[in-house]
């Protein structure tokens, strides 16, 4: 299993997001956010294809998790997945793995922030009828799930979630 690119700059987005929000932790909000600021991805187009404001409904998370005062630049590395944030990218993996795909993209975060029950964005989506099982498989639809290499087990999210870069030379797992 992978993490692609374009799920690591979407995490990247996130935590210039929680900076912006001033936030030291990267939650799923922030993870939704950054789907939202990356823009030309699968999630995204699932979001626009069922009806969905994605400027609205950005507007409206802003409104409830937005504080005054920013995080400085200096500080970017101090910013890190928080516990819903690190179960949210671990729920993307675990749903890439159960379709097959061979890397977890931006349409396996979004179903993972769907299934989040206290985050700003999945109560969005919930009352605009939108869920994660709206989407259906993503990415590895054509393969069995029978193919898939198994569960991963602590360590191996642990390992894939040092992957994910944020943009700097470091790593989000410490």
């Amino acid at each position: 299993m992978k993490i692609s690119k374009e799920f690591d700059a979407i995490v990247g987005f996130a935590r210039e997001e929680a900076m912006r929000t001033g936030s030291y932790s990267i939650e799923a909000d922030h993870l939704f956010l950054g789907i939202l600021r990356h823009g030309g991805n699968s999630a995204v187009e699932a979001l626009r294809s069922c009806g969905i404001d994605t400027a609205g409904c950005k507007s409206e998370i802003d409104s409830f998790i937005f504080r005054e005062q920013g995080i400085p630049y200096g500080h970017e590395d101090e910013v890190r997945l928080g516990r819903e944030g690190s179960n949210t990218v671990s729920m993307a993996i675990a749903e890439a793995m159960s379709e097959g795909a061979e890397e977890t993209g931006a349409i396996h975060l979004l179903k993972a922030i769907c299934k989040q029950q206290a985050c700003r964005s999945s109560e969005y989506l919930r009352r605009h009828g939108f869920s994660g099982q709206n989407l259906g498989r993503a990415g590895g639809a054509e393969k069995k799930q029978e193919e898939s290499s198994g569960a991963l087990g602590k360590k191996e999210i642990a390992i894939l979630l040092s992957t994910i870069n944020l943009n700097t030379n470091k790593t989000i797992v410490s």
